[in-house]
């Protein structure tokens, strides 16, 4: 897990497109710990790059691609063999859940 607090957001996400655009990103569970350190609860609003992959915002967080079991944006599901071609575009929100158990 990447300490909070550690520089963000991520250079490498900021560099792609023509400039940033602002979106809200949720994790949930024990994904929250990706966060970085100005998140409240499980929720941040942050700028990307234009163009930037849900993908590469998971990877530049440092979350594990194992630990992705479930991803929504706007509520909208996107499997997980879409994560790297699927840009994020301006006031989406991205939801995230690890896999979970319990019964």
């Amino acid at each position: 897990m990447r300490e909070r607090g550690a520089h963000w957001p991520p250079l490498s996400i900021l560099r792609q497109g023509s400039g940033p655009l602002k979106i809200t990103l949720k994790l949930f569970a024990t994904l929250s710990g990706y966060l970085p350190a100005q998140a409240h609860k499980n929720v941040v609003e942050m700028e990307i790059g234009d163009g930037a992959t849900i993908g590469a915002v998971l990877d530049s967080l440092g979350v594990p691609r194992q630990q992705v079991h479930l991803t929504l944006v706007d509520g909208l599901f996107v499997p997980l063999g879409e994560l790297d071609a699927r840009p994020l575009r301006p006031g989406e929100t991205l939801a995230v859940w690890p896999p979970v158990a319990g019964g």
